[in-house]
């Protein structure tokens, strides 16, 4: 017997956009996109008449839901809970199980799995079983065993294995309940409905079954850039194949403008319009971009004054949110680089040659570790983390390059090297 179900994960509900700041006037407009999402996850189930929901963990931002979080929460699956379609839910690391109060009941057709492995088998309309969900939830929030291994077939009946798991250990993202595609694939189940990675992914394992990350359905901040959503998975028999939906409300991207044959400021401005134009379309109740100029030529000299790639800023975000649907700049990054031969400079010796090479021998790894143990900087690197800002480490190597550029170009002014 054929069914379907809606797979999503990493809702954050009630999460923070990072990287955005009040004076611009949008930050309302972003309040609440993440509840929104959600509620179009309900839409396509609803819409799609799907036997239940799978949700893969993160539900909420933090230990400390909000209670609007919950709310909202609440209130979708029961819209779920009066069509008949029930919903299925495990907890991750932003959400684990000691932070649930229990002062908010869900209908009865929402089923959440507890600290130890469970399996529901879901009965068929005629009789029967239809198939069979396992799942097993975050006690606490640093789970560092593998806790796929508690999982096994139990059934002949199609399987789906509930998990909020770092399946081969992804750098981007905190190696809780660390695993593997081949342990997966030894558990013999048909599909895992996978949570924690943000980046949508699709496994094949090796007894043909699908281990699949649907992303988180809204975006966050810059590096959540593009189309963000669900997974929409049909059965047959102990196949399963899957089709993505976008719910994002707000889509953020990374935009470049090219400086290389612009020679005047307006020129910049019309090039940015420009690629804002092409990247941000209808369809949103807003977008977020981070725009980065690249290139050589002479506008760089002009964007390395003292204010002056703020005041560029300022002026495209009036511009940009003034569009519809609105457009918000989250920031101005410059990458481009003087209309200098760095090259001949650096093979002509003298002292810009010398200070070129100081910016590529930028301090290596274990010097920056040195370095950052000083109390100044250990207070620095901190506060940037917190502020969800790259760090020390991350960024070093890139400024000091981007400073002997920029100290080179000063000392050599009209194109010769002192």
């Amino acid at each position: 017997m054929g069914f379907r179900f809606v797979h999503a994960a990493d809702l954050h509900l009630d999460s923070p956009f990072r990287g955005l700041t009040p004076h611009r006037g949008l930050q309302p407009l972003f309040q609440g996109t993440t509840l929104k999402a959600l509620s179009r996850i309900v839409n396509l189930c609803l819409r799609e008449k799907v036997d239940f929901l799978v949700l893969a963990g993160d539900l909420y931002d933090t230990e400390d839901r909000s209670v609007r979080a919950r709310l909202a929460l609440r209130d979708e699956v029961a819209r779920l809970d009066q069509a008949g379609i029930r919903t299925f839910i495990v907890h991750g690391n932003h959400d684990p199980l000691t932070a649930d109060a229990g002062t908010l009941a869900f209908p009865p057709s929402v089923k959440v799995f507890g600290a130890s492995w469970e399996e529901v088998a879901v009965p068929a309309p005629g009789g029967g079983v239809l198939c069979r969900v396992q799942g097993i939830s975050y006690p606490r929030e640093a789970v560092t065993e593998d806790l796929s291994r508690h999982f096994s077939r139990q059934g002949p009946e199609f399987t789906v294995g509930l998990l909020h798991a770092n399946v081969g250990g992804a750098a981007d993202h905190a190696n809780y309940a660390p695993c593997t595609a081949e342990g997966l694939a030894a558990r013999q189940l048909d599909y895992w409905a996978l949570g924690h990675v943000h980046t949508r992914t699709e496994l094949k394992l090796g007894n043909g079954a699908l281990a699949v990350y649907p992303g988180n359905p809204q975006g966050r901040h810059v590096g959540e850039a593009g189309e963000r959503g669900c997974v929409l998975v049909e059965v047959n028999g102990r196949r399963a194949t899957t089709q993505f939906f976008p719910v994002d409300v707000v889509r953020w991207h990374r935009s470049t403008v090219d400086l290389t044959d612009l020679a005047t400021l307006d020129a910049l401005v019309t090039a940015a319009e420009d690629a804002v134009a092409q990247a941000c379309g209808a369809g949103y109740e807003a977008h977020a971009v981070r725009l980065t100029l690249e290139g050589r030529g002479p506008l760089h000299a002009d964007l390395a004054r003292p204010g002056a790639l703020a005041q560029l800023e300022e002026a495209l975000a009036a511009r940009f949110g003034a569009r519809r649907p609105p457009v918000l700049l989250e920031s101005v990054k410059d990458a481009s680089l003087p209309a200098l031969d760095l090259d001949r400079i650096a093979a002509g010796g003298g002292l810009a040659a010398a200070v070129l090479a100081a910016g590529r021998n930028a301090p290596g790894a274990a010097e920056l570790d040195r370095l950052c143990l000083e109390a100044e900087l250990t207070a620095l690197e901190s506060a940037l983390m917190r502020a969800d800002l790259p760090g020390l480490r991350e960024r070093a190597a890139d400024l000091a390059r981007a400073a002997a550029v920029r100290a080179v170009e000063l000392l050599v002014g009209d194109g010769e090297a002192p």
